[in-house]
């Protein structure tokens, strides 16, 4: 008789392989604590209702207490210092976009992302549009010029940290200097100082827009990335049809104090993705303009990494002065 081993083996491996599974979460699930993810803006804004939903599924999928604990200020620094002192144990997890990588570049902070942060996953790009005031007399990007030569100050702008306040600095050098940065802590209070009149313009997350936009309160002129934006802005201009080379890139992702034990990210990993992939998370982030394209912590290390490159670049470029 001819034994067939093959089933056996892969029976084994089966085995082992659902052994593994599950060893790094109970692992993960005896340590005391609660998982908190730090979000370094103020509650209202994108990145505190996206970390509110990932909350709800993590805590339910890893039978975990998940909170989400806003630390806003600083341009996002003091939630970012926060994470990074932090204890490595994958209890305090940073929900970032843009500013990780560029207030090293335009402020002076007492840490480096890609020294004491380790990332854990790309969530996705964030779909960027440009919004003006409902009363402002443009209707396409080309618009602006014109205003701001006639309206006395130029045009004021509206920054949340990291990429936002990077579009308004670029928009005032294609301007001839005729716009007037002016700084917020987050998007929610950039955008509700939009719908008041308070500026003329923000630079913001489709979600973050489109309720202001389909209520009439703020108006819509551009797509801030390189293809169309997602319904219902497809149809918008791209600011970079203006402008050439006139782009806002978001990205959002997950990192952690640097020295969290590699299990530990991999699990805080697997567990995201599995997360991410749930179809109501999926289209949770799709119907706000961030379609979900998972990448492990190598890709959001490059991102970041690539990111503040190019974020120094422009700030030669545009004369800008670390603060």
């Amino acid at each position: 008789m001819t034994l067939d081993f093959q089933p056996m083996r892969s029976a084994v491996v089966a085995v082992l392989l659902a052994a593994a599974a599950f060893i790094a979460p109970s692992a993960f699930a005896q340590a005391d604590g609660t998982i908190r993810v730090v979000v370094p803006t103020n509650a209202g804004g994108p990145l505190d209702v996206t970390a509110r939903m990932l909350a709800t599924v993590l805590a339910r999928n890893m039978n975990q207490t998940v909170i989400v604990e806003n630390r806003p200020g600083a341009s996002g620094i003091i939630g970012t210092e926060h994470v990074v002192k932090a204890p490595p144990d994958g209890r305090t997890m940073l929900l970032a976009t843009g500013f990780v990588a560029s207030n090293p570049v335009f402020y002076k902070v007492n840490y480096d992302p890609l020294r004491d942060l380790v990332p854990v996953i790309e969530m996705g790009q964030m779909g960027m549009l440009m919004l003006v005031r409902k009363d402002l007399d443009a209707r396409k990007p080309a618009d602006l010029q014109r205003i701001a030569d006639l309206q006395k100050g130029g045009l004021n702008c509206g920054a949340p940290p990291g990429d936002f306040m990077l579009g308004c600095e670029q928009l005032k050098q294609l301007l001839g200097g005729a716009v007037v940065t002016v700084p917020y802590p987050g998007v929610a209070p950039a955008m509700a100082a939009l719908a008041g009149g308070q500026v003329d313009l923000v630079i913001a997350p489709h979600d973050a827009a489109q309720p202001l936009v389909e209520s009439g309160r703020v108006t819509a002129i551009a797509t801030m990335g390189t293809k169309p934006g997602m319904p219902p802005f497809d149809r918008l201009p791209l600011a970079s049809e203006t402008w050439p080379g006139f782009t806002v890139i978001g990205f959002m992702g997950m990192l952690v104090p640097a020295g969290t034990p590699q299990a530990t990210v991999t699990t805080l990993h697997r567990e995201l993705m599995a997360a991410m992939n749930e179809p109501q998370v999926r289209e949770f982030m799709r119907a706000r303009g961030t379609p979900v394209e998972e990448g492990g912590p190598e890709k959001l290390g490059r991102v970041v990494a690539e990111r503040g490159a190019h974020y120094r670049r422009l700030a030669a470029t545009l004369g800008l002065k670390q603060q």
